[in-house]
């Protein structure tokens, strides 16, 4: 079987254990009651990469099916600019290459039993901004504090966005997008790492309540 053969094969490929499963350490339940909300945002705005590559896994779940590929990705928060491609881990066929900014998204290649799916370049310029655009509340957002908690609102689009930042750093642990009272989508950060003093997440679980599916990224490595 060639490899194109297998990549196609590997679309087919099912997954039901674990599915909404946790597969990373959650933030630790540290006080944050004496925590000054201005403090704990500005922290973690210096200590956020403004431009990153990195090497991903990433898992696609959606119905009981999981999708594995290998993802190389590379954002400029500055520009609000990223690309991103998938390749398949067996082999490393090319499944697609993405890129684009805030607005616009532009397919480079797309593997054509991909294409006939959908709008896979809009999917994924969409979810990789949720992921890695926009991850600080803007100065004028609403703050409540809980005891493990500060929570950020704010107006987004046509709805609202909520920051939930915690554990012993007080780093962002959550990102939740509401409309008309409903989470339509929300990411989740976990286990912080530090490299040449800024912070990347080991794990991120992206989860689209609106449509039904789950992106799982864990970290691989970190070119830049």
């Amino acid at each position: 079987m060639s490899m194109r053969r297998l990549a196609v094969a590997g679309l087919g490929l099912v997954s039901v254990v674990g599915c909404t499963s946790v597969p990373f350490r959650e933030a630790d339940l540290v006080s944050l009651e004496a925590a000054d909300p201005g403090t704990v945002r500005e922290e973690f705005a210096a200590a956020l990469p403004a431009a990153f590559r990195i090497v991903n896994t990433v898992t696609f779940e959606f119905k009981g099916r999981a999708f594995a590929a290998i993802g190389y990705t590379d954002v400029d928060t500055s520009r609000q600019a990223f690309t991103v491609v998938g390749l398949h881990p067996a082999g490393g066929v090319k499944l697609f290459e993405i890129s684009g900014d805030a607005e616009d998204v532009e397919s480079t290649f797309v593997l054509e039993e991909f294409a006939v799916r959908g709008d896979l370049a809009r999917a994924v310029g969409d979810d990789t901004r949720r992921m890695y655009f926009d991850r600080l509340p803007s100065p004028d957002a609403r703050i409540s504090k809980e005891r493990y908690r500060i929570l950020f609102r704010q107006d987004a689009g046509d709805g609202e966005i909520e920051y939930v930042f915690s554990g012993s750093g007080g780093f962002l642990a959550e990102k939740r997008y509401y409309e008309n009272g409903s989470k339509i989508w929300s990411v989740s950060y976990y286990q912080y790492l530090r490299e040449k003093g800024k912070l990347y997440p080991e794990g991120i679980i992206l989860e689209h309540h609106g449509y039904g599916y789950r992106l799982v990224v864990r970290l691989r490595e970190i070119r830049s």
